[in-house]
């Protein structure tokens, strides 16, 4: 199917929470980049159908660029063709104010990046079987994308070209996702403008080069991941772009993972080393050959990852990130759409709580829970007897016919026994299902005691219920839910936060160290605007402007064709660091 390429030269609005955006409500923006945005949104439909998606629309800015439109159409076409559980689902497509998005499954989880960073600053490193697993897994999905045929029966050859941590998901039920087509290419297609895309740390040799890719650019990258996650560091150094350009098209040695962790298992070692070969000609010949030496490895080893296993690990990392999403998602469940406080409220929540993982708490903010309002409803019988109704009593009949003369009244006809009304069927009943995290958690239910979780309640009817939930070493937790009509069904999973624990000689709390500053000159080819957070730094060539020491994030702006690119920069402390691009 050809999706059409379309664009507007009117400007987008703003995308606002509660707003609908065709059969979707916008609940919170999850990211904002220099292509799209992505929003989580609800889909709802008959008898209290629900689901969450995910939203990606492309910036107004780039509506007019066919490169960009044939981009973000390039991965509605190539995803919605792939339907395997380990490549992310596309739902549908469309357009809203003359901008594009795309609908997409909402995945509760957090890319491998997050995980490693996250895992290994809690001093919880991903554990080898694990990282195995999750590398395996991705081998699956790009093994089925590389390997799909089209319509006629041949091999479409997609090569996803940007496979990298942040694209790779590990959801919390214990699975793994592939994300972003952004850039993945047909064998039939073309490369866009001939411009280099991907994550240079991640970008195989050949396609560094700007040759001819096959599905073994992606197993290199698959490669790069494994080492990254089995040795905790990164595999490249540190250089500029440029320089790492160079150093990944051409002919260095990359370091072996025991250099960097000397107990790595040498079997391990060995097929990480097969899989970064610079020959692809030495590498293993396509993902599903890196899939069957992983899980080779993990049946040696005697370690049958499951499900469950990566679930609860999984969960144990990111406990406190999972409950403030799930307080954002209530939160954005219960906002009245057309109530500008509420929607401000959730604004407000979303920015404040939702990068809250690191703190100890979450900074949320109340959100009213009153009930939405309900519209009123035209049925549609109704509505076709009134017409019928109209219809009789507009219709012309011409003078003088018999219909306009006297008539004599008609004779009854002979009165019949008229059968009993049928009993009204009785109405559907409602459903209300909790568990807890962790589970086993007392449940109240409007101060009557109803049992432990998991629980299922089929007898509270329609109302507004007051629920409570307990467990030794938690805090309590109170929700009021609501059952809105007959029929509906609401589970519930609520997460317990611990009970603080008491303080034992509690040292005095340090003095926050200085900052350490460094500086930064920075050139562009073309020249651009430079922001770091939020604030303009000046045009480019910058030259020794002051920043703090580590990894920054800037945003560039080219003003001539509107374009904006997020790149990272290790600001050196006490030193200048100079960095050239050319974009």
């Amino acid at each position: 199917m050809t999706l059409p390429v379309t664009s507007s030269s009117t400007q987008a609005l703003p995308w606002q929470a509660g707003a609908s955006v065709g059969r979707f409500t916008l609940l919170v923006p999850l990211a904002q980049g220099g292509m799209a945005e992505i929003w989580l949104a609800r889909q709802t439909g008959l008898r209290g159908f629900e689901k969450l998606v995910v939203i990606k629309r492309m910036v107004s800015s780039l509506g007019s660029d066919p490169e960009y439109l044939e981009m973000f159409f390039s991965e509605a076409r190539l995803a919605a063709a792939l339907s395997h559980h380990h490549i992310v689902q596309i739902y549908d497509l469309g357009e809203h104010q003359g901008a594009p998005y795309i609908v997409m499954e909402y995945l509760d989880g957090e890319d491998l990046a997050a995980v490693r960073r996250t895992a290994q600053k809690q001093g919880n490193p991903i554990p080898d079987a694990y990282a195995v697993k999750y590398v395996s897994m991705a081998a699956e999905g790009l093994h089925y994308a590389h390997t799909r045929q089209g319509p006629d029966g041949n091999p479409l050859f997609i090569v996803h070209r940007d496979v990298s941590p942040q694209n790779l998901v590990a959801t919390m039920d214990g699975g793994l996702k592939v994300v972003d087509f952004g850039i993945a290419k047909l064998a039939s297609t073309a490369t866009y403008s001939g411009k280099l895309k991907g994550k240079l740390a991640y970008m195989s040799p050949e396609q560094a080069r700007g040759e001819e890719l096959d599905g073994r650019a992606d197993v290199f990258a698959l490669g790069v991941v494994l080492f990254e996650l089995l040795t905790r560091t990164r595999l490249t150094p540190k250089m500029n772009d440029l320089q790492l350009l160079d150093f990944m098209a051409g002919g260095r040695p990359f370091d072996l993972p025991t250099q960097r962790r000397p107990e790595l298992a040498p079997a391990l070692e060995a097929i990480v080393v097969k899989a970064l070969a610079r020959n692809r000609e030495a590498r293993f010949g396509s993902a599903r050959e890196l899939q069957d030496a992983l899980e080779a490895w993990l049946v040696s080893q005697q370690q049958a990852v499951t499900a469950n296993e990566l679930r609860d690990w999984l969960r144990g990392v990111f406990a406190q990130r999972i409950l403030e999403r799930r307080r954002l998602i209530d939160a954005a469940n219960q906002v009245e759409p057309s109530s500008p406080v509420e929607v401000q409220n959730l604004a407000q929540l979303a920015r404040h709580g939702s990068d809250s993982s690191s703190r100890s708490s979450p900074g949320l903010r109340t959100v009213s829970t009153a009930p939405q309002k309900k519209k009123p409803v035209v049925a549609v019988g109704v509505a076709a007897a009134a017409a019928l109704l109209l219809g009789a009593l507009f219709l012309v009949v011409p003078r003088g016919s018999p219909a306009m003369q006297p008539q004599p009244p008609p004779t009854p006809p002979p009165l019949e026994p008229v059968a009993p009304p049928a009993p009204p069927a009785p109405p559907a009943p409602t459903r209300l299902g909790i568990d807890t995290v962790p589970g086993g958690a007392k449940l109240i239910v409007d101060g009557v005691e109803r049992g432990e979780a998991p629980l299922s309640l089929r007898d509270l009817g329609v109302g507004s219920f007051e629920l409570e939930a307990s467990l030794e070493g938690y805090q309590p937790l109170k929700r009021r839910v609501q059952l809105q009509r007959p029929g509906d069904q609401l589970h519930l999973e609520l997460a317990l936060v611990p009970l603080p624990k008491p303080d034992k000689g509690k040292p005095a709390a340090r003095k926050p160290a200085a900052k350490v500053m460094g500086k930064l000159s920075l050139r562009t080819t073309p020249w651009t605007q430079v922001y770091f957070g939020g604030r303009k730094l000046g045009d480019t060539p910058l030259l020794n402007e002051p920043l703090p020491a580590g990894r920054q994030m800037l945003k560039l702006v080219s003003p001539d064709t509107g374009a904006e690119q997020v790149i990272e920069v290790d600001i050196k402390a006490n030193e200048t660091t100079v960095k050239k691009l050319k974009l």
